[in-house]
């Protein structure tokens, strides 16, 4: 097989993997108690605290905990491992763009530094430095997405209009902080709750709980353990002798999914507003909805499609028919997914969103219908 044709079916699988994970960034077994630390702050002066705390440096150690078992896709161990069990993190944020955190795992680490002028990543198990190159318009999730102040800030920005309550304070870290509860006015998400606290005089963020919609335990946790709310020292990695130095491009999933999708998508589905036209910069690719109550739509050539399908399959997907097509479905809390198989337009779909799977078979049935010219 040719360097070219391994290249064109890696970004294939770039592109399925891409469809299950686009809208994943915001979902622990039992989450230990934590004692309290006298009252919270109100909740919408935290909100909008912590909302302004992207300038706001810290460094420590966190972990985060899931219990979200993904389907068995190529190229998704990496990812399905940051929400289905612990994950150790070590981090230094002196700002947006100069930080790095490491992943600790029982084979050594994994380190990404930000800098101005790139990105870098070091494997203590390859002993192997790479200099990434560009920006990459979509990328997968990766464990920084779940350091607290991360995850606080995506999902508050996400649902900026759903109405938040105060929570009794807790001392996370060293931290007395106060809480607040976030419950998405929408009834079609499958996100319940989000629970997080954060530094009343900065708006860091140390602990989030996001819980699905029915279940009483958090599906995904994740809180620092150890924190300083200091400015520290991020410089770029130097290879040491006997270690392997390289220069790659960015892996970017808008590449493998802009050459797949050239479809035109409708301005509402299922009854939700489009949110985002090329969703992400590619063409064929669109997120619906509002708040936590959002999916995203991908069209891909069938046999991206077949390939999709058999994995949900083989994951417990169920396949049905529709007005003009097929879709296979999977519901891993609180996540749903379907592959639309069209027979009108010859064209398939891949849906994913943290919304019910009812929505999602609605939206199904709509794009099996839908003609190449998105009417």
């Amino acid at each position: 097989m040719t360097p070219s044709v391994v290249r064109h079916e890696k970004r294939r699988r770039w592109a399925v993997v891409a469809a299950v994970t686009l809208v994943l960034v915001s979902v622990p077994a039992v989450v230990a108690a934590l004692p309290s630390a006298g009252e919270s702050i109100d909740a919408g002066r935290l909100r909008a605290l912590v909302l302004a705390s992207a300038g706001r440096p810290y460094q420590g150690y966190a972990e985060s905990s899931g219990s979200l078992a993904l389907p068995e896709l190529p190229n998704l161990a990496d990812v399905a491992a940051l929400f289905a069990g612990t994950t150790r993190m070590r981090a230094w944020y002196a700002g947006p763009d100069r930080y790095r955190f490491d992943v600790i795992g029982t084979a050594g680490e994994h380190d990404v530094y930000r800098l101005p002028d790139g990105e870098y990543t070091w494997d203590y198990g390859a002993n192997a430095l790479t200099e990434l190159i560009g920006e990459p318009t979509v990328r997968l999730p990766r464990a920084g997405d779940l350091l607290p102040p991360e995850l606080a800030r995506r999902v508050l920005t996400a649902a900026k209009n759903d109405p938040v309550t105060t929570l009794p304070a807790r001392r996370v870290a060293g931290v007395d902080a106060s809480g607040l509860r976030l419950v998405p006015a929408d009834q079609d998400t499958t996100i319940g709750q989000v629970d997080l606290w954060a530094d009343p005089a900065t708006g860091l963020p140390v602990r989030v709980e996001v819980t699905a919609r029915g279940q009483q335990a958090p599906i995904l946790s994740t809180a620092f353990q150890q924190v300083e709310q200091t400015t520290p020292a991020v410089e770029a990695p130097r290879p040491v002798l006997g270690s392997g130095f390289s220069v790659a491009s960015a892996p970017d999933v808008t590449d493998a999914l802009g050459a797949l999708g050239q479809a035109v998508l409708p301005t509402t589905l299922g009854g939700r507003p489009l949110a985002s036209s090329s969703f992400g910069g590619v063409s064929g690719a669109a997120l619906y909805g509002t708040g936590l109550a959002a999916f995203a739509v991908i069209a891909v050539p069938r046999n991206v499609g077949n390939a999709a399908s058999d994995a949900a399959g083989k994951a417990g997907g169920v396949e049905a028919k529709l007005a003009a097509g097929t879709v296979v479905q999977l519901s891993i809390t609180p996540l749903s997914l379907a592959i639309v198989r069209s027979s009108f337009s010859r064209r398939s779909y891949l849906l994913a969103g943290t919304v019910t799977p009812q929505v999602l078979r609605t939206v199904a049935d709509e794009l099996s219908r839908l003609r190449r010219s998105g009417r």
